[in-house]
């Protein structure tokens, strides 16, 4: 089976690329997309790690992805392509599976030369992957919210962080659900969909605005996730926590009335295959 690790924001980036024109000056490559061969690996074994990059370049460039080891911090892949004008394309990096059994953390990222090996700022020139080696943590699945983090004093129709720390065990990969919730109908005033695998910890962090009307406020924040026969949740792994809205709080200056999510681990993976670059 080929895991295929899509961020959530893809077709924003895909739209941005229809719409806007090409500007000759502009230089940037991000990864759009990444998969990987398997969903475990065995100590010792091959892994296949493939990225969808996309890319703007007046004149030929080389461009560097890679794949870091954040414990050993050294890069464990590296590539080196040439590329000119606008496209997209699949390349495919192998490294070999740490020995020990365990759930490891991987950064890859892309650079380009240009007087130096320079970043873009596209947003994706770097994402999380999660490789698991061996079996690793429990056969039941359970998760819990850890922790919340959040104002306690907002100002009306604010904007406010709320960030929440999670806790998972899954035996194999699963699909999962954070959100900020309505405690009294259960109901997520917003969420964000992950995935994991193991014995695993997160955050995430969601931007809300704040109700028009001065008052004290309770707000939930939860994890469910997607067992073998349905979604479901674990017993007593909810948080609840206050916020009190007065004219004389806080809040975020500078920033439109809306709600963003950012997640900290990978998106939603997809089955999927795609003729390499």
């Amino acid at each position: 089976m080929h895991i295929r690790v899509r961020t959530i924001f893809l077709i924003i980036v895909f739209s941005s690329f229809l719409i806007a024109p090409v500007n000759a000056q502009t230089k940037e490559v991000g990864i759009y997309d990444i998969w990987i061969d398997e969903t475990q690996y065995d100590p010792g074994q091959t892994i296949s790690v493939t990225l969808e990059l996309g890319w703007n370049f007046p004149n030929s460039t080389d461009v560097s992805p890679g794949i870091f080891d954040t414990t050993s911090e050294e890069y464990v892949a590296e590539g080196l392509y040439n590329l000119e004008g606008f496209g997209m394309g699949n390349v495919t990096l192998f490294f070999t599976a740490p020995s020990t059994n365990g759930v490891y953390a991987y950064l890859v990222d892309v650079f380009y030369n240009e007087e130096g090996w320079k970043k873009s700022d596209t947003g994706y020139e770097e994402h999380y992957l999660y490789i698991k080696v061996g079996e690793t943590g429990s056969s039941n699945y359970a998760a819990w919210v850890t922790d919340v983090e959040v104002p306690s004093n907002i100002k009306p129709s604010a904007l406010f962080n709320v960030t929440v720390y999670v806790q998972m065990s899954f035996p194999e990969m699963t699909h999962f659900s954070v959100a900020v919730t309505d405690p009294e109908t259960g109901e997520a005033i917003i969420e964000i969909l992950d995935q994991a695998v193991g014995e695993q910890t997160g955050s995430y962090w969601f931007e809300l605005s704040a109700p028009e009307t001065e008052g004290d406020y309770t707000l939930g924040a939860d994890i469910m996730f997607e067992a073998p026969q349905s979604w479901t949740y674990t017993e007593n792994s909810t948080q609840t926590f206050d916020i009190i809205v007065s004219t004389g709080g806080g809040g975020i200056p500078g920033f439109p009335v809306t709600s963003l999510i950012m997640g900290s681990l990978l998106a939603l993976a997809l089955a999927y295959r795609k003729p390499e670059l």
